[in-house]
Parts: C-alpha cells; sequence; structure tokens
C-alpha cells in the first residue's frame, strides 16, 4: 500500500459517500490507496454509512470507536491502522476538496528529505465567524512563536510519510 488516507468522521452520515466517491475519482490511476475511515463515536446514521462504503469499496477500510475519543484521537486511530507508506489525512465534513489530494501527495514525494509534512490551507472555511476568529487568533500566536509562515495549521488536510 502506497498512500493511506486517515479520515476521522463524527455525525457525518451525508457527507461520507460522497466523500469516498470524489477521493476515488480523483485518485483514479494514482498509486495504489486506503480509505480509512474512523467513526468516532457517532450517534447519527454514521456507523451504517461508512459499513455501506466498505461493502461497496475494497479500498476503505472502517475503524469504529465505541464513545466519542476527539478528532485527534481518531487520527491517531487512523494512523496506527493505516498500512500506507505515506499517510493523508482530511476532514470527513467536506471541507477539504479532495482534488488536493494528489497534489499534495506529488508535493511530498518531490520535496526535499528534510520536508516532512505539507498541509492544506482552508482559504474559504465555511465555520462560524467565531470559530474563524478563534482560528485566526491561535495561528498568529503560533506564528508568532514558532517563526514559520504556516497560514493555516488546523487545516485537516496533510500528508506526511509514516515513517
Amino acid at each position: 500500500m502506497d498512500l493511506s488516507i486517515v479520515i476521522p468522521v463524527f455525525n457525518e452520515a451525508g457527507n461520507i459517500a460522497p466523500l469516498v466517491d470524489e477521493i476515488s475519482r480523483r485518485l483514479a490511476g494514482q498509486p495504489d490507496y486506503e480509505n480509512v475511515l474512523v467513526d468516532d463515536g457517532s450517534t447519527d446514521g454514521t456507523p451504517d454509512v461508512v459499513r455501506i462504503c466498505r461493502q461497496q469499496d475494497s479500498r476503505v477500510r472502517v475503524l469504529c470507536h465505541r464513545e466519542r475519543c476527539g478528532q485527534s484521537a481518531a487520527i491517531a486511530s487512523g494512523v496506527d491502522a493505516a498500512t500506507g507508506a505515506w499517510i493523508a489525512t482530511m476532514d470527513g465534513d467536506g471541507q477539504n476538496d479532495p482534488a488536493d489530494l494528489p497534489v499534495l501527495y506529488r508535493s511530498i514525494r518531490a520535496a526535499p528529505a528534510d520536508v516532512m509534512l505539507v498541509t492544506g490551507y482552508r482559504k474559504h472555511r465555511h465555520d462560524s465567524w467565531l470559530k474563524r476568529f478563534s482560528s485566526r487568533v491561535a495561528n498568529a500566536a503560533r506564528r508568532a512563536v514558532l517563526r514559520d509562515s504556516t497560514p493555516d495549521t488546523g487545516c485537516g488536510l496533510k500528508v506526511f510519510a509514516r515513517a
């Protein structure tokens, strides 16, 4: 397996199947990949939808948390279970465009050996003004401390080597 796409989901029943279909379209002809869907204790129809996705597509793997553990724990579970040499993460809510996956994947493969992560940037967020404002403040504080130019560390779209 070359690329594992880890997707944490919580109450995303309406978003999962279209997301998996779009990833399949965008990665057609790309290296061998798997989608690792991590249901983080959803209380809607998400568990049923992820199982249906698994039945319809052999590249889909499903992990289910019995109770909500949070996005970070869901990502950690997915990364632990992933089999790919390269790991991509993306949100299950539709805010990350699967069309960016091949671009980020090619970027990290072509990057110098000291580049360990490439990340997306949410220019057009679909969040409340308070969440966008809080994110701007947090990113500004992080930039001041780390002295880097990463505009959006909170973006769920990332690609990195397993190693």
